[in-house]
């Protein structure tokens, strides 16, 4: 299985290691001035600056710049756009579609791996984080601090934040924008602004969702929550010997299971994958509450699985917790994230996967994905608890409804280029055999394959017009632009 670990999730970028000089052969160097550290496609450390997380894409910035404060920032944004320049923030840096840097030739990418600053006010107990920080440092302040929490998953503060942030502790705490109080934004014009529910109310409503496409966010304040005490990191595991038979029935009853009342403190998340010539499939997640309650939930499930699943738990301190849930790897963010050579789609379900959608999934993955040279995986995060409490139109993302959100992934076999011809039409097969017509994706497991019409209706729905008449307000030269961005139409 595939994990971003915390320590590359940024609320902002691992650093690349460069060595850089000051863009001056144009306009925009001009504008700019020596003091901000630029690095452009003739310096040597380009090669390392450019470099995506995804191997299978590459683009080329017109220059990467790195700010040392949210005024450095505003100062790119007003040089860039003078010069006609589009501009993209990179923060984590893990679009699958990187457009952090662009997702195109030709744009100004803004890394904000030096804005790292994180303030604790232990009278309100919220947090002031800029967005070049990693979720993994994030998640370690907090704790040292006050023994304090967010929910969030694996990814960075900058775009985790802006188009959702799902975790496991997200059924009891929401989504991470949802602990969103206000951000300071450069806007296209270079103004540094704050929005929140009383200043700049419709900017605030649009970055809680589709940031990127409004601004440059320097800071987020969240309001914490504490940390749980009680955490308990669970696991029900089948062999790769498992029946197609058993398969259907394994995924039917877990479905059944989750569409009971269950209590928030409970998470889970679906795997799927290849190996040894099989598939294996596993229920895993997260209990924040007392061993015998847990137990207690626990039971019925395992009693409606079909034989052969094995069944682990143990109970830890919640930086523990934390770790377990990135595959054991370390929060520390010293060591940069390994890259990848992949593609991805995603699908987010609003009503229940019917016992035929599953024989028909199934069906695919026991003649083809077993057979497959691709290294493979499903995840389906079970969504509900606080994130369906909140209006589908509260903030920019719409789906409060959901049951699951569901990415397919799959990635060269030694994880480096090229990627094989038969892997977009194999993960699009992943998905198709399950659902021929979804309707709805979740945006941080962005698809550039998608049109115009389905990304649209699939990432935004009906917030899709709103945020077009914001867009005209605040950016109406398409400065922050992107494949993806939104636009400037209806």
């Amino acid at each position: 299985m595939k994990f971003l670990g915390f320590a590359s999730i940024i609320i902002g970028c691992v650093v690349p290691s460069v060595l850089a000089k000051p863009l001056r052969r144009d306009g925009f160097s001009d504008c700019l001035g020596a003091n901000i550290t630029t690095v452009e496609p003739s310096d040597q450390g380009y090669p390392a600056a450019s470099a995506p997380f995804n191997q299978r894409l590459a683009f080329r910035p017109a220059a990467i710049v790195y700010p040392n404060t949210p005024h450095d920032v505003s100062q790119v944004v007003k040089c860039a756009a003078s010069q006609g320049l589009a501009v993209n923030a990179r923060s984590g840096g893990h679009s699958y579609a990187a457009y952090g840097l662009g997702g195109e030739d030709g744009h100004v990418i803004v890394d904000l791996s030096k804005l790292k600053s994180i303030t604790l006010d232990k009278s309100s107990w919220n947090v002031v984080s800029e967005t070049g920080n990693l979720l993994g440092e994030l998640a370690v302040s907090l704790w040292n601090q006050g023994q304090r929490a967010l929910p969030h998953g694996t990814l960075g503060n900058g775009g985790h934040a802006a188009f959702g942030g799902f975790g496991p502790f997200s059924r009891v705490g929401g989504l991470l924008l949802d602990r969103i109080l206000s951000a300071d934004v450069v806007l296209a014009n270079g103004t540094l602004v704050t929005a929140s529910t009383t200043q700049n109310s419709d900017l605030f409503w649009a970055v809680r969702g589709a940031g990127a496409s409004f601004g440059i966010v320097t800071s987020w304040t969240f309001a914490t929550l504490p940390a749980p005490k009680d955490n308990i990191y669970w696991e029900i595991n089948y062999s790769n010997a498992l029946s197609e038979s058993t398969f259907i029935d394994a995924l039917d009853a877990m479905q059944t299971f989750v569409l009971t009342t269950l209590s928030d403190e409970f998470s889970m998340q679906t795997v799927v994958g290849g190996g040894g010539g099989g598939l294996y499939l596993s229920f895993q997640g997260g209990y924040f509450g007392k061993k015998s309650d847990f137990e207690n939930i626990i039971a019925p499930f395992m009693a409606a699985l079909p034989d052969g699943s094995q069944l682990t738990s143990s109970s830890s301190g919640w930086l523990e917790f934390l770790k377990r849930e990135n595959g054991d790897e370390s929060l520390d963010t010293s060591q940069a994230e390994p890259t990848d050579t992949f593609f991805a789609k995603a699908l987010v379900t609003t009503t229940a996967i019917s016992k035929s959608a599953w024989a028909s999934w199934a069906a695919f993955l026991f003649s083809s994905a077993v057979n497959t040279d691709l290294s493979w995986f499903v995840e389906m995060d079970l969504y509900g608890g606080a994130v369906s409490r909140v209006p589908k139109n509260a903030t920019a993302f719409i789906h409060r409804d959901a049951i699951f959100s569901i990415q397919f992934y799959a990635s060269s076999q030694n994880l480096q280029p090229p990627y094989p011809d038969d892997g977009i039409p194999f993960v699009t097969n992943l998905l198709a055999s399950l659902d021929p017509n979804p309707q709805a994706a979740y945006a941080n497991y962005v698809d550039p394959t998608l049109s115009a019409t389905q990304w649209q209706t699939q990432y935004y729905g009906d917030n899709y017009q709103r945020l077009t008449r914001i867009k005209r307000k605040y950016d109406p030269d398409n400065v922050f632009s992107f494949p993806q961005s939104i636009g400037l139409a209806a």
